[in-house]
This record gives structure tokens, C-alpha cells and sequence, in this order.
């Protein structure tokens, strides 16, 4: 409900004037003070000795493989789809109703971790191309070349990926 504005007073039967509700009022701005920012933190860069070059190539060729995984489970569910519309609905007395369900059902599993490795190798791309390559997000600290050999989409060192695990 919108607010009325303050009128002048209004006379009362005996003649006095009604009192009038106070304006609302607004505190008075603060001087505002000239405050420092607080320090900003240095964003970890990718240590020197790792070889950006090398990552690269090794990030690119997964996801090619990545991409290629999800073509093939793609056409596979494809596949698993329309092989189901031949099967009756009443899969309740054919022992190949099942089958077919678990079998799309595992193969859409493994479409969405296909693309979910994609989706983090895709970051991790990003992350060497902006220069914070191989810095574990949790504490800072470089991740050992070895670790990011084995997954190289990996944001954690092996002590923080294990802490986030538990």
C-alpha cells in the first residue's frame, strides 16, 4: 500500500487540529571514509618447469578421445532405442525386455561420464591457456607432473583429492 503524504493538520469537532504522523526519516548519509582494499591474493600461476607444450598435446588428444566416445555411445543408444520399439511393451514375459533396458540404461551411464570428462578437460584446457595450470585449487601448491600424466583434468593434489573424497 502506497504511503500517503503529510497534509496540513485537520480541525477535530472541538476545534483543536489533529495531529499529523511524522514523515518517516531517513538516516542522514556517513561521511564515508577512504578504506584500502583488502589485498587481493595472487592467482597461482602454472609452476615453470611444467611443460605447458606437452599438456597441451596430452589434453587435446583426450579430448579427441573424449568427443569420440560420445559419438559412438551416442549411436549406440541410438541403436538400443529403436531395436526397444520392436520389443512389445509387455516385456514382462519376454526375457529379452530386460536386456535392453539395462544395456541402455549402462550406455546412457557412460555417455554422461564421457561428457562430464570432457566438460573437465575442456576446463583444464582453459585453466593452462590462462597461465593457472597444475596449482591445486584447495591449497596452492603445485600438483605433481606424474598426477597430472595420469589426469591431466585433475584440480587437486593427491591430498586435497583425497580430503574432498571423504
Amino acid at each position: 500500500m502506497p504511503k500517503k503524504a503529510p497534509t496540513a493538520p485537520r480541525k477535530t469537532i472541538r476545534g483543536t487540529p489533529e495531529p499529523v504522523a511524522a514523515a518517516p526519516q531517513t538516516p542522514a548519509p556517513q561521511a564515508t571514509t577512504t578504506q584500502t582494499p583488502a589485498p587481493q591474493t595472487p592467482t597461482p600461476q602454472t609452476p615453470p618447469e611444467l611443460d605447458a607444450g606437452y599438456f597441451a598435446r596430452l589434453i587435446d588428444e583426450r579430448m579427441e578421445h573424449a568427443r569420440e566416445q560420445i559419438s559412438t555411445l551416442t549411436a549406440v543408444i541410438r541403436e538400443v532405442t529403436l531395436a526397444a520399439k520392436d520389443i512389445p511393451a509387455d516385456d514382462e514375459h519376454d526375457p529379452e525386455g530386460t536386456t535392453v533396458s539395462v544395456e541402455r540404461a549402462n550406455e546412457v551411464a557412460l555417455l554422461a561420464a564421457a561428457e562430464t570428462s570432457l566438460l573437465e578437460l575442456m576446463e583444464a584446457r582453459e585453466r593452462l591457456n590462462t597461465d593457472s595450470y597444475g596449482i591445486c585449487e584447495r591449497c596452492g601448491t603445485a600438483i605433481p607432473t606424474a598426477r597430472l600424466e595420469i589426469r591431466p583434468e585433475t584440480r587437486f593434489c593427491v591430498e586435497c583429492a583425497s580430503v574432498r573424497r571423504r
